[in-house]
């Protein structure tokens, strides 16, 4: 993975509000409210992301789905998925 590319993720997955996820979901066509929104933000606060480790996206993943709803991690497990292409 670059290491710059994945500093940027990095920072932003960091930095993310839960605005920013609306809008993210909206314009990749992929349903989220705000309540969900704010839910993926509340354990994204949690400890720092770093995307490069597949351990820690798969326990926040694995968070997502039982504290706030099964559905919004896979919404974020798709969002991801959009931005791959960076991350290898």
């Amino acid at each position: 993975m670059n290491s710059i590319m994945q500093q940027l993720v990095n920072q932003k997955v960091n930095s993310l509000t839960a605005a920013e996820l609306m809008q993210l979901s909206s314009q990749y066509q992929i349903p989220l409210n705000q309540k969900q929104a704010e839910g993926v933000i509340d354990v994204l606060r949690e400890e720092h992301i770093d995307v490069g480790n597949q351990a820690q996206i798969n326990r926040i993943l694995q968070r997502l789905q039982t504290d706030v709803d099964p559905h919004v991690s896979t919404i974020v497990s798709q969002l991801l998925q959009q931005f791959g292409h960076f991350l290898s």
